[in-house]
């Protein structure tokens, strides 16, 4: 659309084009989105990139923990896991960060990182691990300050990581270490299908009142004027 452009550093830091060839080729904007009619913009940034480097830390980080929820569940509950978070993360960044561009599969593999919390809290007693722990918290920290540049947008990443708990809570099944794996509770069977259950309900409830608070939106402000700080810091910060 643009040549093959990259912009300078100074305009796109991802080594990418620029925020209208973005737009072109589907980028989230939310005026266009409410405004123009063109919802397909809640599903199109997940297969974008703002740029190479914005690019290969999105593969590497869905390689490692994409394939390990694969592995572990199997392809069905992945892809749902990346899915629904990556578009519920799109449609929390329409809402507080309207004037925002963005693009990027973030949001799903935050979703993937919320479902491997969502799984250590289910089987607590086999997964718990600091390392884990540490590893899951250093990838959020170092994908939240990409978040920080331009065309790369942390509420995508923390929404998508909010509705990837909920999904992992409805998807990922609880570990037994009973007898050939057969439960030996009531209770414990009740309480597997609550939490299952709660997880399905709550990520359907906030889907739709997400999607019902953008349609209802202007599409230009934003319910929250200091939002954008989690996503766009002034630097230096005197200035």
């Amino acid at each position: 659309l643009n040549g093959w452009k990259v912009e300078p550093l100074s305009v796109n830091p991802m080594i990418g084009p620029s925020a209208e060839t973005l737009i072109k080729m589907g980028a989230k904007q939310t005026s266009l989105i409410v405004n123009q009619g063109e919802w397909y913009r809640l599903f199109s940034p997940m297969v974008l990139h703002a740029g190479l480097i914005h690019y290969f830390l999105n593969m590497m980080a869905l390689w490692f923990i994409g394939k390990a929820v694969e592995q572990c569940h199997g392809f069905a509950a992945a892809a749902i896991i990346f899915v629904i978070p990556a578009v519920g993360g799109t449609i929390m960044s329409a809402i507080f960060l309207p004037e925002y561009i963005s693009v990027g599969a973030s949001g799903g593999i935050f979703g993937l990182i919320g479902a491997c919390i969502a799984d250590i809290c289910i089987n607590w007693s086999l997964l718990f691990s600091k390392h884990v722990l540490l590893w899951l918290l250093f990838d959020i920290v170092i994908n939240c300050l990409v978040g920080l540049t331009p065309f790369v947008d942390n509420f995508t990443h923390l929404g998508g990581m909010v509705y990837g708990f909920l999904c992992g809570l409805s998807t990922i099944e609880r570990l037994s270490t009973d007898f050939f794996g057969i439960a030996t509770t009531f209770c414990s069977r009740l309480r597997n299908v609550i939490v299952r259950f709660s997880g399905l309900i709550l990520s359907v409830v906030l889907i739709m009142v997400t999607t019902a608070l953008l349609v209802e939106s202007d599409g230009g402000a934003s319910p929250c004027s200091g939002c954008r700080y989690v996503s766009c810091v002034p630097f230096p910060p005197w200035a």
